[in-house]
């Protein structure tokens, strides 16, 4: 019998993404205390776009419109989804040159912004997809209006079991390193290597399928590798072991990663595949070797899928 795959859905908050690191935020004050989205009498308006889709339809909740001048922090406004305006704020400001920072992710709390080159994400809120915009703008006596065209800067690993999960596996860890959790919107890229680590529950609603985890890291380089390990634990917080762990845990080295490109880690988890029938996919390409292709994403720029 053939099963579809299911995604194990957590909170958008957390949007299984494994960014994790150690160090603690520091809240900007201005952002806790929620500025209008539109200034009397403002003189610079900002509309969010990316790839032609306004904001209110994009794959975010929570947006940071964030103005500098000389490298320092001017003013901030933050919008929520729901919000009215959501996408366009107008500030009112001295005229003269300045440098603007959009930031448009999912996680439940905003990260550091008082300096656009290390923007530090919260550990207990998680990661999620993230889009940049940084530039230059002119800000005269009238208004004037500058419609910011916002980038994926985040790559997602897609994890994916072939085979279905066993009613014993009540929880996993995915532990990595080599993505950053912190991101320089000058440059685009993650700023340091981060060790993140995350627990999540496995609803008993999905014993007997496979399982799909999407987790999301900043690229430091276009030549960014992951080495994630994955462990299964039991309703005890007991590791399990399944073929091909090491006393519990499945090391995979060598992920590739890059901005705006999806690397699928598929495979057979809970078995050695023998007398599956799951059906999958593609197949053709169920065996446990390390395999790479690209395929078209309407979404993302590439998919890199990777077996394991």
């Amino acid at each position: 019998m053939k099963h579809g795959f299911w995604t194990l859905t957590v909170s958008a908050m957390v949007m299984l993404s494994l960014l994790l690191s150690c160090e603690k935020m520091v809240v900007d004050e201005e952002e806790q205390n929620q500025q209008p989205s539109i200034e009397i009498d403002a003189n610079l308006i900002l509309k969010v776009v990316a790839s032609g889709t306004r904001a209110d339809s994009a794959p975010w909740t929570t947006l940071n419109f964030v103005v500098y001048q000389g490298g320092s922090k001017v003013k901030g406004i933050t919008q929520k989804e729901g919000d009215e305006d959501f996408g366009e704020v107008g500030m009112k400001l001295t005229p003269g040159t300045y440098q603007v920072m959009v930031l448009a992710h999912s996680s439940s709390s905003n990260p550091t912004l008082s300096d656009p080159s290390n923007i530090k994400f919260s550990n207990s809120d998680g990661f999620s997809d993230t889009f940049i915009a940084y530039q230059d703008v002119t800000v005269e006596a009238m208004a004037k209006t500058y419609e910011v065209n916002v980038l994926r800067a985040s790559a997602m690993v897609r994890f994916t079991t072939k085979d279905a999960k066993p009613a014993e596996a009540k929880r996993v860890r995915f532990w990595y390193e080599g993505g950053s959790g912190a991101i320089n919107v000058l440059t685009g890229y993650g700023v340091d290597k981060s060790k993140q680590s995350v627990f999540v529950d496995i609803p008993d609603s999905l014993t007997g399928k496979p399982l799909q985890f999407d987790l999301y890291t900043f690229p430091r380089d276009d030549e960014s590798t992951l080495k994630l390990l994955v462990s299964m634990f039991d309703e005890n917080e007991d590791l399990i072991s399944y073929p091909g762990t090491d006393e519990g845990v499945r090391t995979f080295t060598n992920i590739p990663i890059k901005k705006n490109q999806i690397t699928e880690c598929s495979g057979y988890f809970f078995t050695d595949g023998s007398g599956d029938d799951t059906g999958g996919d593609d197949p053709g390409n169920d065996e446990n070797t390390a395999q790479f292709m690209i395929v078209v994403n309407p979404e993302w720029g590439n998919v890199v899928h990777y077996d394991y």
